[in-house]
């Protein structure tokens, strides 16, 4: 039996819901802090934060698919696990890091608009 083609049939959709559910999350929640930092500018708001989601995109669905070319080939049930979970771990914690820097360049952008003023 082959296990790449089954881990493959199993990581994807995983992967796809995950970055779905997360960047939405994210495109949803986001534009309060959008807003909030461009209080003069609330037309611009939208398509930044639609720029910010194709970026999102973007960078995970490129990361999640070139992963898939450096897999090794998986002989066995607990070999197929363990991929899964290495891989799929990965992402979520670069999906933590993007968020959190995010966070953290949106904090600072507020802190020195407020301090301008």
């Amino acid at each position: 039996m082959n296990y790449n083609i089954l881990t493959y049939c199993i990581y994807l959709p995983v992967i796809a819901v995950i970055m779905i559910k997360v960047g939405w999350m994210f495109y949803t929640h986001g534009e309060v802090f959008l807003y909030h930092l461009f209080q003069q500018h609330t037309t611009i708001v939208k398509p930044i934060n639609n720029i910010f989601l194709i970026g999102y995109y973007l960078v995970n669905l490129g990361y999640a698919i070139i992963t898939l070319a450096y897999w090794e080939t998986i002989e066995s049930i607990p070999q197929m696990l363990n991929t899964l979970s290495e891989h799929l771990g990965v992402i979520i914690l670069g999906l933590a890091l993007l968020h959190y820097n995010n966070v953290l360049w949106l904090n600072y952008l507020v802190k020195s608009k407020t301090l301008k003023q």
